[in-house]
């Protein structure tokens, strides 16, 4: 079952915009794979690169972190000699200490990178845009899931909405390592914020690629750009792999407006 940092209500399906012509796209409906990247194999760079701040660490408070750390070790030794050695290491740089914590930061970054896997879902389905960007113009697919079981039958981290924002989140170096967490990889500028984001994470990830249950998802939507013969093979597949009371919708132009409508189909 997932973790939660935030109250916000999951809404009863999440959405995930994908190209037919992809053939790892494809296995959403005939492995029921999904694929967990690395922040850095994200479209924006600025994704996951929010920078933690050291800079607004005090002497102080990195004394206080390193008599912390030090006092896990040698707990049962004399106090005194405890506060001198912090603050020895401290004065040398040795544990905590902004100079040197603002540059071990690649190597921090790097390290995140490898052990975090970032899976994105949208709360919306008929997103003009995001059939343009993530589904081939509009030729393409979005699967519907169940949140209900994405949030419970599976060994998943967390579960979240993106937070979009003009400016970066204040990451302070004296924050615990969950909200350092939730700050850098959920959030995002607020230039994003069309695409209604919400993100499933897998930590200490060590494949990231996962299989589904078939019925965690529970739909399947056509754009309104495929043709004839990919929307057939779009449907025969998806009965096949999915299951014959899967739902089909199809996305349609509205006559009137900017918009899409989405009819059921099968």
């Amino acid at each position: 079952m997932v973790r939660r940092i935030t109250d916000i209500s999951i809404p009863k399906k999440l959405y995930k915009y994908r190209d037919w012509s992809n053939k790892n796209h494809r296995k959403l409906i005939t492995k029921q794979q999904i694929y967990f990247p690395s922040p850095c194999e994200f479209n924006d760079p600025f994704d996951g690169n929010i920078p933690v701040r050291w800079d607004l660490m005090t002497y102080d408070e990195c004394l206080e972190k390193n008599l912390e750390l030090i006092n896990t070790v040698h707990k049962d030794k004399n106090q005194q000699l405890v506060r001198e050695y912090a603050k020895k290491v401290t004065d040398e740089k040795t544990l905590w200490h902004p100079d040197k914590l603002a540059k071990e930061r690649p190597e921090q970054l790097k390290k995140w990178n490898s052990i975090i896997g970032l899976f994105s879902l949208s709360s919306v389905s008929d997103n003009i845009l995001m059939w343009s960007h993530y589904s081939l113009n509009h030729s393409g697919f979005v699967v519907g899931f169940d949140s209900k079981s994405l949030s419970n039958d599976y060994d998943f981290d967390y579960i979240e909405p993106l937070i979009y924002q003009s400016k970066y989140p204040v990451i302070l170096g004296q924050d615990n390592t969950t909200i350092q967490f939730y700050k850098k990889f959920f959030h995002k500028s607020d230039l994003w914020k069309y695409e209604n984001e919400w993100r499933i994470s897998k930590n200490h990830i060590q494949n990231r690629v996962i299989k589904l249950q078939p019925e965690t998802i529970s739909q399947i939507i056509i754009g309104c750009c495929a043709d004839l013969e990919q929307t057939r093979k779009i449907i025969q597949l998806s009965k096949k792999h999915l299951g014959i009371d899967i739902k089909i919708f199809k996305a349609q132009k509205d006559e009137n407006n900017f918009g899409l409508k989405i009819n059921q189909i099968e």
